[in-house]
């Protein structure tokens, strides 16, 4: 039988949890028992693929730390069209603005494949939170960062071609500088058309166009011949790129 407070399947935050929560943006330059605080009464749960989290609309009661799978967070249009807002992987936090706004959470998320995450419930961490201006100050910069990631998407589906939007991901994915690179897909195509802010269709479309630049793709691995024409494509107008 679980402790009491936690759903089935859920356990407790142990010592490996909260080194890995400790290392996230969210938490990071928090001393460790300042994140054990804020994670009392949070709890661990695997959650199988496929499974809704929250809908949009519902309370927020609640935020999530991914530490192992993917989330896909999206708002749901009109006949099916949903639109893809991000991916959280390994690392990522989600969810936590809207137990700070209106209480109401503004997007869907929906397990991609099998992830374990920490639960982290909404009145606990506000009590500890008001005693705690260092984790203020991180959140706020979270929001910040959230806030930068949307303009730039924005930004992007205006003013870039899918092809250089899709350049411009696979950049992201490279430590590399220059010369010749490989990279893996981190998710399917679907989502990765929907994170890109376009149809399945244009996405291929769109690798079509970079293998005039010397990208390839075989089943979710791309080569990139040259990470530095890549890049200088990428920058270029969107007149001289449509696709």
């Amino acid at each position: 039988m679980n402790p009491p407070g936690l759903h089935d399947g859920a356990t407790r935050v142990g010592r490996e949890i909260v080194d890995r929560v400790a290392a996230i943006p969210l938490f990071s330059g928090l001393e460790e028992a300042a994140v054990e605080r804020l994670l009392r009464g949070s709890s661990v749960e695997t959650i199988d693929r496929d499974s809704v989290l929250f809908r949009q609309g519902e309370a927020a009661d609640r935020f999530y730390v991914v530490i192992d799978g993917q989330v896909e967070l999206y708002v749901e249009g009109n006949e099916g069209n949903d639109s893809v807002i991000d991916i959280a992987g390994p690392g990522a936090s989600f969810a936590e603005e809207a137990i700070f706004d209106s209480g109401i959470f503004t997007v869907c998320a929906k397990v991609v494949d099998q992830a374990r995450l920490v639960v982290v419930e909404a009145d606990p961490f506000l009590d500890q939170l008001r005693n705690d201006f260092d984790l203020v100050t991180a959140i706020m910069a979270r929001m910040s960062h959230h806030l930068r990631t949307l303009v730039r998407q924005i930004s992007e589906l205006k003013l870039k071609t899918t092809a250089q939007r899709l350049g411009g991901f696979l950049l992201s994915l490279s430590d590399d500088d220059s010369g010749r690179a490989t990279v893996r897909l981190p998710y399917d195509k679907r989502l990765l058309a929907g994170r890109l802010g376009m149809k399945p269709e244009s996405l291929s479309r769109a690798l079509s166009k970079l293998r005039e630049i010397d990208v390839r793709d075989r089943e979710g691995t791309i080569t990139i011949g040259d990470i530095s024409q890549l890049r200088a494509f990428c920058l270029e107008g969107d007149a001289d790129h449509g696709v």
